[in-house]
């Protein structure tokens, strides 16, 4: 019988099938022409990172754990009459201790440079087959992304006191695959720019009169000396995520990734302006073709705005570290102000706050209103900065979030509430920028209409001690105590000033 789970939820594995040893996981999708997928799966240890490029099994390393996990780039088989897109078969038993979790994921093949996300991939689902008998253990299907992701965690398989779980994350990043290795702790090589284009052959001159010249010299035979290879097994250079036709190696069959065998993963021809191989045979190479005028890089991601409830993205740890770092959560609104009776002016004052809960069960709220600042160092690892009683600083309001503290904080919600003025959120124009690892974040307060004097703006959640999602919110309420219940926080609230 199929346990079927939804995000955020965990299913015994060996726990409930005894015995188990060999599963299949298999992943399947349904997605627009001219979209490609990639599925990847990372060996980790207890501290959640992995301790070798080769801990990254994919289209370059399609084996791992000494051949305890193996993607399927074959043929795959069909279970309960579904071929899945892609399969990855792993014995439990076989698989080295040192490996406390795997992690399944999905990328975007090239994202961020086509201008495509998750917004155009429906029907994600990962499932858990018994590969001796063939029955579905667990199923997951991964409900719609906010379209602004490259890659996705979809779930993880990890040890706990010594049986086998899974976990449904539903995690998604920007940045694609190369995201996801800075995140599980492997660097990658960066991509090479194009080579420019060839300058223009001078013109020919005329050739000059004919002149008796000495026989030359016998052609010197260049042998080039081989770079000496690391020792070891470990690999000091960064990983090269580019596709095996991009490698110079011998790509794998070509198939089209719909699930209906032939091999994975899909091989697209080497970038344009790419060198010609030379002749196996030690011939003369191809003439090589001009190269064409090389096209724009799509410019970086600079900001990723939270249109719709619900809508959720997980930051990315800083490049080169192995931490999201401070989390600077900025408020700002309209500095317009209306003039009233007698000259004088009215305007909206905005506070900002949140609600937190740490691991060890402490909750609380950080706000200016009855002086609850917090602390950056020490519990709640939320401090604000300060308050701006006008709206007129051009900086606004910030509260910062010690990511080096992420295992500590369990869920915190982000919200600001009207202090002074007639509740008109319109008027207020209010805005949350969230900056951390990765492009800013952006929810605007833009569904106008409520009187109610609070905004939920959003929730920051931790995602298996690696990094913290982020869900717009904007929803509105009277006051903290109806905030309070709407997220089961179990405060008792008494009235303060600041």
């Amino acid at each position: 019988m199929t346990t079927t789970i939804i995000r955020g939820q965990k299913a015994d594995l060996t726990k409930t099938n005894p015995g188990l040893d060999r599963i299949v996981v298999g992943m399947g999708w349904q997605t627009s022409s001219g979209v490609d997928l990639d599925f990847s799966a990372f060996l980790l240890g207890a501290d959640s990172k992995a301790k070798a490029d080769e801990d990254l099994i994919f289209y370059g390393n399609p084996a791992g754990a000494g051949g305890a996990l193996q993607l399927q780039t074959g043929s795959r088989s069909a279970y309960a009459g579904v071929t899945d897109s892609e399969q990855v078969s792993l014995s439990l038993r076989s698989l080295p201790a040192a490996y406390e979790r795997i992690a399944f994921t999905l990328t975007l093949y090239e994202g961020e440079k086509r201008r495509q996300n998750f917004a155009s991939v429906n029907g994600v689902y990962l499932r858990i087959i018994d590969e001796r008998s063939g029955s579905e253990l667990v199923r997951f299907t991964l409900d719609k992304t906010s379209g602004v992701e490259t890659a996705i965690v979809v779930g993880e398989l990890y040890r706990y006191n010594g049986e086998w779980k899974f976990s449904a994350v539903g995690s998604g990043y920007t940045g694609g695959l190369e995201a996801l290795c800075r995140s599980f702790g492997i660097e990658v090589q960066a991509e090479p720019e194009a080579a420019p284009p060839a300058p223009p052959a001078p013109a020919a001159k005329p050739a000059p009169a004919a002149q008796p010249s000495p026989t030359p010299p016998a052609p010197q035979r260049f042998n080039p000396t081989p770079a000496p290879q690391p020792s070891g097994g470990a690999n000091p250079s960064p990983l090269n995520l580019g596709r095996p036709s991009q490698q110079g190696g011998s790509p794998p069959a070509p198939s089209n990734g719909a699930g209906s065998g032939g091999a994975s993963p899909r091989v697209l021809p080497p970038a344009p302006g790419g060198t010609p191989a030379s002749s196996p045979q030690g011939g003369s190479p191809s003439s090589p073709s001009p190269a064409p005028t090389p096209q724009p890089a799509a410019p970086g991601l600079q900001k990723i705005e939270l249109t719709k409830r619900g809508d959720k993205i997980s930051l990315e740890k800083k490049a080169g570290t192995d931490s999201i770092g401070e989390i600077l959560i900025n408020l700002n609104w309209n500095q317009r102000q209306s003039t009233g009776f007698f000259g004088k002016t009215s305007g909206v004052d905005l506070d900002l706050g949140c609600l937190f809960e740490l691991k060890d069960g402490y909750k609380g709220t950080v706000q200016a209103l009855g002086r609850a600042f917090g602390s950056l160092n020490d519990e709640p690892y939320v401090m604000l900065d300060g308050d701006d009683r006008t709206g007129t600083k051009a900086g606004g309001e910030n509260m910062r979030i010690n990511g080096a503290h992420l295992r500590d904080i369990k869920r915190i919600v982000v919200y600001a509430f009207i202090y002074e003025g007639a509740a008109n959120w319109a008027q207020a124009d209010g805005v949350v920028t969230i900056k951390g690892g990765g492009p800013d974040i952006v929810v605007r307060m833009d569904e106008h209409g409520s009187r109610k004097g609070m905004c939920a703006i959003a929730m920051i959640t931790n995602v298996g001690d690696q990094t913290f999602s982020i869900e717009r919110l904007v929803e509105y309420f009277s006051g903290h105590r109806e905030l309070d219940q709407a997220y089961n926080w179990g405060l008792r609230w008494t009235t303060g000033s600041k």
